[in-house]
């Protein structure tokens, strides 16, 4: 279904994308209709009935995993409601299986896990332990196809998405393996660091306008954007994250920071129950102090109020006043173990606090009133108890307490049935059975249905980016495909990264609006760094229609991955292109030629760029009222295609030949061409040249241009290669 999805949104589906936003179903389409009233004939889609999947872990009363169980074995209801498994994968340790002949296929759920690391409540000492725990069920426990995210907490800057849900393991180890140790910025990090700056920068000024700042603002006329609570964290968090500033009440203490610590769980976990599946998050942590939250059982005599000794009574006042829990923290404390019990991420709680405090491991109550007050083992005993995870409390033995967690995870079934499509957000409770005699399952509480993009909290639309953009297959929401490329140029003596992806003009209708943001992001292969760069796009005058969006970037030669996002904000519709790309130091030459921009013949089409100096017509010189880059595949067959040239001269007024060959492998041949124009600007020389190919073979082409002057004396030449289907 997700393939099927994506072609819809070519088509232009891409409504049906923005849809399933934060979403926990996979949709099937009954047909299409036809527009009608004179009209273009439009795609109309009616999402009738979604495939609900769930993940569930069956041991025996002893915790042995059970792994030869099938869809028989297994009854699941839905508020009540017995529901036929439709589909059915049994995950273990040496192969996983899946059961063919589901009416509606979904996408399989594998094992996700969270690092989460507390660097507010844990000592140093314990932090280093810590990563290193990490580290060893990094090399020992995670799978090929395990996805894995960083996330850390601190004083100064809160919660930090240091890398999202990624199968890239080398990256997440390296983001671990430097805390306390070197600055690495993870993909994520660098992202929502970007995003946290713009709102930042608009809370301080409502008045900018034209910029993608206000991405995460509700739209006009909508309920808020989520609740007033959930925003004002987000602020906090962009305060935090952007610029340092840490307002009074971080400054306060330990009281203030047990508060913070709880709202990120809360607001987590309500982010977190709409990303599909079960995820696992390893908590490294101290925890709250129980006296914090409940109140100590010591010095807490109700004073004598002796007003004969104010200094007496002051003394008590304050030693019945320190005995008390705080209502603030407890409150937030119980928020967050309300909402973590629907969120489907069990937490694994590695208690951080150092081993002489630890006098019973094996009794996670504690030995003593005493020890149990000053700690946070109840706190983190709780949080693992309510999300359905388990609580570990010796951390001299973290790394047998996190292959224990692996134990836990590595055998499990995924469970899928059809349910009918609905947006309202409502909770359904999930109940899940094994038939089999002394079985015990653990599944999901329940699920969240969508809930429309303008309803998302400003921290639920920060995830939902992050996902979008950094998710090897983005969960949240299905994008659009936005064919991707990537042409290295110079530019006034500097080396540029040039980034464009197209839409089809229904996907452009349905995403470019008044509120469309367009955001690239360039990772440094060979550096390990993360660049964002973003503008407003403004909509053709004249219409939808087929467009590209274009970024233009400074940048030193090497090893290029990139992410383009168009998003509008007011609906959450996106699209999503890919793109790799390496190059080196321009040579030394008195001719140099950048890459060739592939092109067709087309009236209708919009060239979006930051700046009218940044759109592809402007850097390549051709008319696009007349002309389209080409994006995605050639077809095979004969073809006429254009090509915009960029030739820097050392002599402006050379004469030059022009000529062109194509290869597929071995095999070389000239291509005819035509020079269609030809203009300078200073020593800048564009070409428009016309090639006529007489049979593209299917596979992968390379077309080369070289140049000479009529002497023979200077001469250059670029490549292009293009794939034909």
């Amino acid at each position: 279904m997700r393939s099927i999805a994506r072609e819809r949104g070519k088509a232009g589906g891409s409504v049906v994308a923005a849809a399933v936003a934060f979403g926990l179903v996979i949709f099937c389409w009954p047909g299409r209709g036809a527009g009608s009233g004179g009209q273009a004939a439009q795609v109309r889609e009616e999402v009738t009935v979604a495939l609900k999947l769930l993940q569930a872990y069956v041991t025996t009363k002893d915790g042995k995993p059970v792994t030869d169980l099938t869809a028989a074995d297994f009854e699941v209801t839905d508020n009540g409601k017995v529901m036929p498994v439709t589909h059915f994968e049994n995950h273990v340790i040496g192969g996983d299986s899946v059961a063919p002949g589901a009416p509606v296929e979904g996408p399989r759920l594998n094992r996700k896990f969270f690092f989460f690391f507390d660097f507010a409540f844990t000592d140093p000492r314990s932090a280093r332990k810590a990563r290193e725990a990490a580290l060893h069920f990094m090399d020992t426990a995670v799978r090929p196809g395990d996805e894995v995210g960083v996330l850390s907490y601190s004083p100064m800057r809160g919660l930090t998405i240091h890398e999202y849900l990624t199968t890239d393991h080398a990256r997440v180890r390296d983001i671990v393996d430097a805390f306390g140790l070197r600055a690495v910025t993870g993909r994520a990090e660098s992202l929502t660091n970007f995003l946290y700056a713009d709102e930042l920068k608009h809370m301080q000024d409502p008045t900018l306008g034209g910029s993608p700042g206000g991405a995460f603002q509700p739209a006009k006329g909508s309920s808020g954007g989520g609740d007033s609570a959930a925003n004002a964290f987000f602020q906090e968090q962009a305060r935090a994250q952007a610029a340092g500033v840490v307002d009074e009440g971080r400054r306060q203490g330990y009281t203030d920071q047990a508060r913070q610590f709880a709202q990120t769980f809360a607001n987590l976990a309500r982010a977190m129950r709409y990303v599909p599946g079960w995820k696992n998050l390893i908590l490294f942590s101290s925890g709250i102090s129980r006296a914090l939250i409940y109140g100590s059982r010591r010095s807490a005599t109700v004073p004598n109020m002796d007003a004969s000794n104010p200094d007496q009574m002051m003394a008590e006042l304050n030693a019945y006043d320190n005995a008390q829990s705080n209502t603030g923290v407890r409150t937030e404390f119980s928020d967050a173990l309300k909402e973590l019990k629907n969120a489907n991420s069990p937490i694994y709680a590695i208690d951080c606090t150092p081993t002489a405090g630890e006098m019973d491991i094996n009794n996670p109550v504690g030995t003593s009133i005493s020890s149990r007050e000053l700690t946070g083992k109840d706190s983190l005993v709780q949080l693992a108890a309510e999300s359905g995870g388990k609580y570990f409390g010796n951390t001299m033995d973290t790394k047998n307490a996190l292959t224990a967690v692996s134990d836990i995870t590595s055998a499990f079934y995924v469970l899928g049935y059809v349910v009918p499509a609905a947006w309202d957000g409502a909770f359904h409770k999930i109940k899940v059975r094994v038939v089999r005699p002394g079985c015990k399952v653990v599944s999901q509480n329940g699920y969240y249905n969508p809930k429309p993009f303008q309803e998302y909290s400003r921290f639920e639309r920060l995830l939902q980016m992050t996902d979008l953009a950094l998710s090897d297959n983005p969960m949240t929401q299905l994008p659009a495909e936005a064919p991707m490329a990537l042409v290295p140029v110079v530019i006034g003596g500097w080396t540029s990264l040039v980034a464009y992806a197209g839409l089809s003009g229904p996907a452009a209708a349905s995403i470019i609006g008044k509120k469309t943001d367009a955001y690239l992001l360039i990772y440094n292969e060979e550096q390990g760094k993360t660049a964002v760069k973003s503008f407003r796009m403004k909509p053709p005058a004249d219409g939808p229609k087929d467009s590209i969006t274009v970024f233009a970037v400074q940048t030193k030669p090497g090893r290029y991955s990139c992410r383009m996002i168009i998003q509008n904000t007011e609906t959450g519709v996106a699209a999503r292109g890919l793109a790799s790309v390496s190059f080196a130091n321009p040579v030394a030459s008195t001719i140099w030629l950048d890459p060739p921009l592939l092109l067709r013949a087309s009236t209708e089409f919009a060239d979006i760029g930051a700046a009218p100096e940044a759109t592809l017509s402007a850097i390549f010189g051709y008319d696009p009222g007349q002309y389209a880059p080409v994006t995605g595949d050639l077809p095979a067959g004969p073809q006429r295609v254009f090509a915009a040239v960029r030739c820097t001269m050392g002599e402006p007024n050379a004469e030059l030949d022009v000529t062109a060959s194509e290869a597929q492998g071995a095999a070389k041949s000239a291509v005819p061409l035509d020079v269609v124009d030809k203009h300078q600007v200073k020593s800048l020389r564009f070409y428009l040249l016309e090639l006529n190919f007489g049979d593209l073979k299917p596979g992968s082409h390379t077309l080369t241009i070289a140049v000479r002057d009529r002497a023979g004396v200077q001469t250059n030449e670029t490549t292009v290669t293009f794939t034909v289907k």
